[in-house]
This record gives structure tokens, sequence and C-alpha cells, in this order.
């Protein structure tokens, strides 16, 4: 039975050593991974802000284009707005002389209507 128990004893020493050995060639094997990881991250890094896509002349001129029209649409739409407040005044100044010379007329009228001589329209 001591030979056995020796034995025993044996594979256990051997196994203990064995998974030892396993776990510093796997920590090894990370360390050199990460550390690759790292040297390579800056020569990845400049080779993919080399291919980036650049701007084509196209997309800048559609771009400026943009901006113009933008900007023109904005000085017709404020020349619009005032053209619109000028009618406005027109149309009221318009309403204005109508709505004078209707009174004009209508006091002339009623003056007929009661026998009075007209009075004479004002020079203008």
């Amino acid at each position: 039975m001591t030979g056995t128990s020796a034995d025993t004893d044996m594979k256990a020493m051997t196994n203990t050593t064995t998974d030892e050995r396993v776990r510093s060639v796997g920590s090894r094997a990370a360390s050199l991974l990460v550390v690759g990881t790292l040297l390579l991250t800056p020569w990845v890094a400049v080779h993919a802000a080399e291919d980036a896509p650049h701007e084509s002349a196209i997309s800048t001129h559609a771009r400026a284009f943009g901006a113009a029209v933008r900007h023109d649409s904005q000085v017709v739409g404020a020349k619009c707005k005032e053209g619109a407040q000028r009618v406005a005044v027109a149309a009221r100044a318009v309403g204005h002389e109508i709505a004078t010379a209707a009174k004009r007329g209508a006091a002339q009228t009623r003056a007929a209507f009661h026998g009075e001589k007209p009075a004479a329209p004002p020079a203008s």
C-alpha cells in the first residue's frame, strides 16, 4: 500500500506542476497579447485616419449652394414681408380716399334732395 500511496502522491505532485505550468504559459500569452495590442494601436489609428473619406468637390459645392439658397430665400421672404406691409398701407390709404369720396358724394346727394345748392368741390 505504500507503493500506491507514493504513486498517488507523485501523480498529485505532477498534476500540480503541470497546472502551474499551464497557468504560467497562459499568463505569458495573455501578457504578450496585451503588449502586442498596445503596440499596434497607434499604427492602426494612423492608418484609420488616412483611410477616412475626404469631402469631394461636389459635396462642398452642394453645401455652399444650399447655404446660398437659404440666404436668398430669407432675403426674398423679408422683401415679401416688406412688400405685403406696403400693400396693406396702400390699401388703407385707398380705402380712406374711397370713404372720403363717398362721404362727399353722400353730402352732395343729401343737399340735392333738400333743395340746396351743392358747394363747390375743394380745389386740389
